[in-house]
């Protein structure tokens, strides 16, 4: 059974990816739902941050992926979340 949280994972440079996941006490249908969740990493790869939401928290039901981009520059909340991401 999934929990229906929002979830993200983020290639911000070549083999560092971060995962966000909406908070389970986040109100729903917030505007923002980055002002309501948690980032996680860095990771080497895709599967090492996907194993690691896995084995820490509930099944989100369904993520975004997004692989690195040369021109990517995150969002005032994305930057907040990433630099405030719990380590592995």
């Amino acid at each position: 059974m999934s929990s229906g949280l929002n979830c993200e994972y983020i290639e911000i440079s070549p083999k560092t990816w971060y995962y966000i996941l909406e908070d389970s006490d986040a109100p729903k249908n917030s505007w923002n739902w980055f002002e309501y969740a948690s980032a996680c990493g860095p990771f080497v790869s895709f599967d090492k941050a996907q194993d690691h939401l896995h084995e820490n928290h509930s099944n989100p039901g369904g993520y975004n992926k997004y692989s690195y981009e040369k021109d990517f520059v995150p969002n005032e909340s994305i930057r907040k979340l990433l630099d405030d991401a719990i380590k592995p």
